[in-house]
């Protein structure tokens, strides 16, 4: 379980951002970026260093608490949640570079490192380290980034260089956000607040320090020693549910308000909340995301209780993490479909939130690392077959 300061402090930061958030939600919506005084209300109330080791100024939440923190922020604002996660989770990822990087991209407490890491660009090896090209998708927050990441492709004289494997070289690089150039291309159903547009590099300079091979997940920085930072790459996607519970939460408290004003639909005399199929659904709506934050809290204790003389997270124990969270973004989706079918015309129209809710949600469960292919993904290894996703072999 989080511990009761961690818990404090994830009350704490919510409630200094909440005012902030609900002011400039929908500014964000309609600009397709966080507003520039949500984004500094989470810089100021620690929000983007939570999961930061304390050795380099951070909180180090234990992953229970960050994940209610994202929880909540996304019951507030989708998007703010999203980029909070986002550039609190990749901080960890520091980890698997030379103290001397997390230093560079983290002494400023403003420091803000987010990035994408498809499709891959190139790295072509030079003295120091690697001339970097590439062109990413989905860069949230990339707006108000003072560092990026993306993946690239070891190249020799231009052609991909293959691994002892015969594959292709995966790199993950870390640059400065000046070096960079955003587009202004987020158009989406949803998450539109997220500001996830495109940025590409030409031939920029990464040194060796910025530059993680990707495979075996070996912490490199003793500030990274807590157990937060073994939990490897099968974290992400209980991470990315906690938005998407967040937002069923939301969605049923909706419609609990829709219900509690009188809601009665079109060409009848009953209230919804009178109806027994209304009762039926939003009792089901309740259930599913109470269970789904359950398997997902249980499997994060016993993978916490796991690293904690462990040096990583193993597959055994790490499959029923990812599990978890394509689950838990499933049934958030599914909740949400519940009380859309609730809402009547109030669930089309713009003058309130769930329409958006909708549209959040369904836009989430198309992500890569938790979209319903990883079920077929983690049941193959479930069968004894190899996984067509590479990150749970890390």
């Amino acid at each position: 379980m989080a511990t009761s300061d961690a818990l404090r402090a994830v009350d704490d930061m919510v409630a200094k951002v909440e005012p902030v958030l609900r002011k400039h939600a929908a500014q964000a919506e309609a600009e397709r970026r966080l507003a520039p005084e949500a984004m500094n209300a989470l810089i100021d109330a620690g929000v983007t260093r939570s999961l930061l080791p304390k050795r380099l100024g951070g909180l180090e939440l234990d992953v229970l608490a960050g994940f209610r923190l994202i929880e909540e922020l996304s019951y507030i604002d989708s998007a703010a949640g999203w980029v909070s996660l986002i550039a609190a989770g990749l901080t960890s990822f520091g980890g698997l570079l030379p103290p001397k990087a997390a230093e560079e991209m983290f002494s400023d407490p403003r420091a803000v490192l987010v990035g994408a890491w498809f499709p891959p660009g190139t790295a072509e090896p030079v003295q120091g380290g690697y001339r970097v090209s590439g062109h990413w998708a989905f860069g949230s927050g990339s707006n108000y980034a003072t560092w990026l990441t993306g993946q690239a492709l070891i190249t020799e004289n231009g052609v991909p260089k293959p691994g002892p494997d015969g594959n292709p070289q995966p790199l993950i690089v870390f640059f400065r956000a000046d070096q960079a150039e955003v587009l202004d291309n987020w158009q989406a159903m949803g998450m539109r607040g997220t500001g996830s547009h495109d940025f590409r590099v030409r031939d920029i300079f990464v040194p060796n320090h910025r530059a993680w091979a990707m495979g075996p997940w070996e912490i490199k920085n003793p500030a990274y020693a807590g157990p937060l930072y073994r939990m490897a790459a099968w974290a992400i996607a209980p991470w990315q549910a906690s938005v998407t519970l967040g937002i069923a939460r939301a969605a049923i408290d909706g419609l609990l308000e829709l219900a509690g004003a009188g809601k009665t639909p079109s060409y009848t005399m009953t209230s919804i909340a009178d109806r027994q199929v209304v009762q039926d659904r939003v009792a089901r709506a309740r259930a599913v995301v109470d269970a789904a934050r359950s398997y997902i809290q249980v499997t994060a204790t016993a993978a916490l209780e796991f690293v904690q003389t462990a040096p990583k997270l193993d597959m055994e124990h790490g499959l029923p993490l990812a599990l978890a969270g394509s689950f838990g973004i499933e049934a958030s989706a599914q909740a949400v479909d519940l009380v859309h079918a609730c809402a009547g015309t109030s669930a089309i129209r713009g003058e309130r939130p769930f329409e958006k809710y909708f549209r959040d949600v369904h836009t989430l469960t198309q992500h890569a690392f938790s979209s319903p292919s990883r079920f077929e993904s983690i049941g193959k290894l479930l069968l004894g077959r190899e996984t067509d996703w590479g990150f749970y072999y890390l």
